[in-house]
């Protein structure tokens, strides 16, 4: 990465975003380009299957401040973003999506805020254009989310933000292969404030992330900074543990006393499921973190970039 400095760099992870990206960037560059002391557009392309790449490349071609990397495979969202942290110059880094859902004037506002001394500045969302299904299911994760985690975080507040130099050189220097920007740029203290916006829908083009992702995004967010859920389980041991007991000692007592001997052949299958079911989430839990100590351990790339423009390596 070169030292030579510019005011403010931008991330945008990338995949298949074809239809939105150049207006995108014209719009951004629009706002960038009031900025004094020069900007970069750092465009992480996921290996989209589209036109995304060709775009970025014609882009940097009529303006050098927009910039590209592209991942040998797809690596998922999170790592585009810490792969562009990686690529960035600036005093100040914003982070936005490219779905055009991250408005570039709020990114503005929040980097204009971040210079009245702010290590982070952040959006959070207070209007969604999603279905209820998906509003539920975020308000829910946050919530979730911000009760089991041990430092302050914001709620209803993804990656869109500004950090300063100090917090990206933070981010860039860790080895994490399931890196969760919003969780780390929480972890990191210092001076935070947020600022609310109406998150709008997409410009084209579906969401790149199911019900599915957004939970596997969750758990990652909980099993990287939290060790709740592994005292959870202890603590629903105990409890079983000590109902068992008890139970037992019922029986015995209808058994001794009233000479009720107890069939109980459904009673008997229904806790054999559910403490069936009940062991393999536990197990699963487990596994999450036994499953990010083996990819760690292992010490392969967080990623692999196939090509890159207007990155000196």
């Amino acid at each position: 990465m070169s030292d030579q400095r510019v005011t403010i760099s931008v991330v945008l992870p990338v995949f298949n975003e074809q239809d939105v990206l150049p207006g995108l960037l014209n719009e951004l560059v629009e706002h960038l380009s009031e900025v004094s002391g020069g900007y970069e557009i750092i465009c992480v392309d996921d290996h989209s299957t589209d036109d995304t790449w060709s775009i970025i490349n014609a882009q940097h071609q009529t303006n050098p401040h927009i910039k590209g990397v592209r991942f040998r495979r797809n690596f998922g969202h999170q790592l585009a973003i810490f792969a562009g942290i990686r690529q960035t110059r600036g005093e100040f880094v914003g982070v936005m999506d490219a779905d055009g859902q991250d408005p570039p004037a709020v990114l503005m506002e929040m980097f204009h805020k971040c210079q009245d001394d702010y290590d982070v500045v952040y959006a959070v969302r207070t209007n969604r254009k999603e279905s209820f299904f998906k509003r539920c299911a975020y308000a829910l994760f946050y919530r979730f989310y911000k009760l089991i985690i041990p430092f302050p975080v914001p709620l209803d507040s993804g990656d869109f933000s500004v950090f300063r130099r100090a917090v990206a050189d933070f981010i860039a220097e860790l080895e994490e292969h399931r890196p969760f920007i919003r969780g780390l740029r929480s972890w990191y203290g210092g001076q935070q404030i947020g600022i609310e916006y109406d998150r709008p829908e997409r410009r084209s083009g579906d969401t790149k992330y199911s019900v599915v992702k957004l939970m596997l995004l969750g758990l990652n967010g909980a099993v990287s900074f939290s060790k709740v859920p592994l005292r959870l389980i202890s603590v629903l041991g105990i409890i079983v543990s000590f109902l068992s007991f008890i139970y037992g000692l019922y029986l015995l007592a209808l058994k001794l006393t009233a000479g009720i001997n107890l069939l109980g052949w459904t009673s008997t299958t229904v806790l054999i499921v559910f403490f069936g079911g009940l062991n393999l989430f536990v197990v699963g839990i487990i596994g999450e973190y036994i499953g990010d100590i083996f990819e760690e351990v292992k010490r392969r790339p967080a990623f692999l970039v196939d090509q890159s423009v207007g990155i000196n390596e």
